[in-house]
């Protein structure tokens, strides 16, 4: 699991996911949008997921928020 963090001054976040599995679209809007509505951090996020569950993907991006801060 990779996730690339360019923070920016301006709000705003700008995500895009690069995953080998079909049809979890749902599970990834629901990941983000818990993430973002409890931290709103701006910034453009990268996420190769690699295969890795929900649990690991909000565990990385809070600590890639953590880095950027």
């Amino acid at each position: 699991l990779e996730v690339l963090l360019e923070p920016r001054e301006e709000g705003g976040a700008e995500v895009s996911v690069l995953t080998s599995v079909d049809g979890y679209e749902h599970v990834w809007s629901r990941v983000l949008d818990r993430f973002f509505s409890r931290r709103p951090l701006g910034g453009r996020y990268e996420i190769r997921d690699f295969g890795a569950t929900p649990g690991v993907v909000s565990l990385r991006l809070a600590q890639a928020a953590a880095e950027a801060s």
